[in-house]
């Protein structure tokens, strides 16, 4: 007479099996040895983080609601990741079968640390073509505020054109300017006005705006500006004379720029030595990426505004 009882698994090993998929989706669902199913979800977070790094060069925020909607998309799709491998494990637990092959834990660890290590290293990866950075000064204000968060395209490395905002490598970190100098240009400042090639950039008032500074909130007057050669115009701040409003004529050597803030007497760029605490001549060697847009701010109204125009 045949046994046709089946056996089944306590409620207490049916949530440690569930629990796997918390190590990686889909674990727990590779435990019950259902392979067809279980590779999409270990697949999915590794499809997840490229679409994400791809939309966010793409697909540019254009508003807060849009910044709001984007960040609920994403949740969801983090909870549901890990939310319905769990609910399909939970369901398919409760009969008991012996593990097979990579179904049982000595398979399962193998899976779950080459997981896990490609998930410390997918990151990393997709930021080799955008990377999120955020503003840690003013010194690119008004287009970008202290504590704005904007997106760089990383693998971006010309051609240069004058008044493109750029990103570049520095000893204190990552640090952002405009473009102004380019090897063989002749670049020099008078009265905070910049002198490309012997043509002063050409700059009509605007009126005062405000703008946060480490001492809070300071006025400036705002300028639209428009660099010899440059494309479009761009506004900057002059808070008044300062040290680095004159600077004689110089030669920018082969491989390197010259860079400038907008917001031209609280900017440590290009005017100003190393040594001081500022940028220098930059090597091209130096520069990171281009900017491309804010997808966040306090000030609601700059967010989705665009950098590389």
């Amino acid at each position: 007479m045949s046994d046709d009882r089946v056996r089944r698994r306590t409620h207490l090993a049916r949530v440690g099996v569930t629990a796997l998929n918390l190590i990686a989706p889909g674990l727990g669902i590779a435990r019950l040895g259902n392979w067809r199913l279980a590779v999409p979800f270990i697949v999915a977070p590794f499809v997840c983080i490229a679409l994400v790094n791809f939309s966010m060069g793409h697909f540019p925020v254009s508003s807060f609601s849009g910044a709001l909607l984007g960040l609920l998309l994403l949740v969801s799709l983090l909870v549901a990741l890990y939310l319905v491998p769990a609910v399909l494990t939970w369901r398919g637990s409760g009969d008991y079968s012996p593990a097979r092959g990579w179904s049982r834990w000595y398979g399962l660890t193998i899976i779950a640390v080459v997981v896990l290590t490609l998930s410390r290293l997918a990151p990393a990866l997709a930021h080799r073509f955008y990377r999120p950075f955020y503003a840690p000064s003013e010194s690119m204000a008004p287009i970008l505020g202290k504590g704005d968060k904007f997106i760089a395209d990383m693998m971006w490395r010309g051609p240069l054109r004058r008044g493109e905002m750029i990103i570049v490598n520095s000893a204190s970190g990552i640090r952002g300017g405009r473009v102004v100098g380019m090897a063989g240009d002749r670049v020099a400042m008078r009265s905070g006005v910049p002198i490309v090639n012997g043509k002063a950039a050409s700059q009509t008032r605007e009126g005062s705006e405000s703008f946060v500074g480490s001492d809070g909130v300071q006025s400036a007057t705002a300028l639209t500006e428009r660099l010899p050669g440059e494309a479009t115009q761009h506004r900057v701040l002059d808070t008044g004379p300062s040290q680095f409003d004159e600077m004689p004529e110089f030669l920018v050597p082969s491989g390197y720029v010259f860079i400038l803030g907008d917001n031209r007497d609280r900017a440590a760029d290009s005017r100003v030595p190393p040594e001081l605490g500022g940028l220098g001549m930059v090597p091209l060697s130096a520069v990171a990426g281009r900017q491309l847009y804010i997808y966040w701010s306090r000030n609601r109204s700059r967010i989705g505004s665009r950098l590389d125009r």
